[in-house]
């Protein structure tokens, strides 16, 4: 091999040489836990002004918001001194790291709930409805934002990683949902886009507050695999908290399961809603008149459930005026459910709601116009 081929090569892996992080001891690590284990005046400030943010952001509808607050929350801290402790077999860090958690849901469930009070909140928009029908993509989530966040910790270089996990897993906002779902009555009204539907089902406290768990045991279960993985800890002390937080995370994942269920549904039947409004433009009146009339309806909300293999399934959607009139949604109807069979499904129940929009065109006064 010529000179100066070796002299490039030697330059090239010199430069991109493998940076492997260093390691950090499991005594600073331990402290560092342990000193994140204990509740702190200003855990609880900074919790309480993350729960103060994350409530308003969800009430006004701001993602942007919400996502500061995300990154305010520091909830995931006692989290992963739960799971260390839980990965060590420390029975202290454990208790201390549980009540600092327990503390901490009811502080943030309590803000909410009173700030929801207080401003006499009477609907809930899509950032709130978004957040109480979790499902196993939100555990898969928590896992691997578990795994990016334990994983940072135990690397001394990798620490800022810590705030992007925050923003994945999402703590907070779950149950800042959960504390205005508890202020709501058992209906509530829905607010998409100009439109309002009353009478949905009130489940907004309960889904949210499954996700919390299932991000909460997500969290625990995978930490605690890492922790192990980088002998922090050692299987034969910790096989007991092992098969606890596994045996829970399995109880969690019946309900998620059957909500992926849901989504999957939810997904076809949206899916073949887009595939009816192609398919009915040349059947309906109005639409000849003006197709781009029809390509102006919109989900504005769906949510099914399925009980003894029969979907419950609420779809709103917003047309034109008059575009969309009985004949037509029985069309659909009858359309869906040929298609439901595909599913495995017994049977499906509809109820379909529109939001009617107008919309009126002023033409530029003749005077105007010379």
């Amino acid at each position: 091999m010529s000179k100066p081929l070796l002299h490039f090569l030697e330059t090239f892996s010199g430069h991109w040489a493998v940076n492997l992080e260093t390691k950090v001891p499991r005594v600073e690590l331990y402290e560092k836990r342990i000193a994140s284990s204990k509740p702190s005046l200003g855990f609880f400030v900074l919790l309480i002004s993350s729960a103060v943010i994350a409530t308003l952001g969800l009430i006004s509808n701001s993602t942007a918001v919400v996502i500061g607050a995300m990154i305010v929350a520091p909830l995931m801290d006692p989290i992963l001194s739960l799971a260390f402790g839980l990965a060590v077999s420390d029975g202290k860090l454990i208790r201390r790291s549980a009540v600092t958690v327990t503390f901490g849901v009811v502080a943030v469930v309590g803000t909410a709930a009173l700030l929801s009070l207080i401003l006499g909140i009477s609907n809930v928009q899509s950032e709130i409805i978004g957040r109480t029908s979790p499902n196993l993509i939100d555990l898969g989530i928590a896992v691997a934002a578990a795994v990016a966040g334990s994983f940072s910790m135990t690397r001394e270089r990798l620490s800022s990683s810590i705030a992007g996990v925050a923003i994945a897993v999402a703590l907070v906002p779950p149950l800042c949902v959960s504390g205005i779902g508890l202020t709501l009555g058992s209906d509530v009204t829905a607010v998409f886009g100009r439109g309002t539907i009353a009478g949905l089902s009130n489940q907004i406290a309960e889904g949210s507050f499954l996700l919390f768990l299932a991000n909460l045991t997500g969290i625990a279960v995978a930490s605690l695999v890492v922790f192990l993985v980088q002998r922090y800890g050692s299987v034969g002390r910790c096989w007991r908290n092992l098969l606890v937080w596994l045996g829970l995370l399995g109880l969690i994942c019946i309900p998620l399961g059957s909500s992926l269920h849901d989504f999957s549904v939810r997904q076809y039947l949206e899916a073949e809603f887009g595939k009816i409004k192609a398919g009915q433009i040349k059947r309906l009146q109005v639409a000849q008149k003006n197709p781009k009339l029809w390509s102006r309806v919109r989900i504005l909300y769906s949510s099914v459930r399925v009980n003894d293999n029969i979907a419950n399934v609420d779809l709103v959607l917003n047309a034109p005026e008059d575009l969309l009139d009985e004949g037509a949604i029985r069309a659909m109807q009858r359309n869906l459910l040929k298609r439901s069979g595909e599913l495995g499904l017994d049977d499906v129940d509809f109820n379909i709601s529109i939001v009617p929009n107008r919309v009126y065109h002023f033409e530029l006064n003749p005077d105007l116009k010379r």
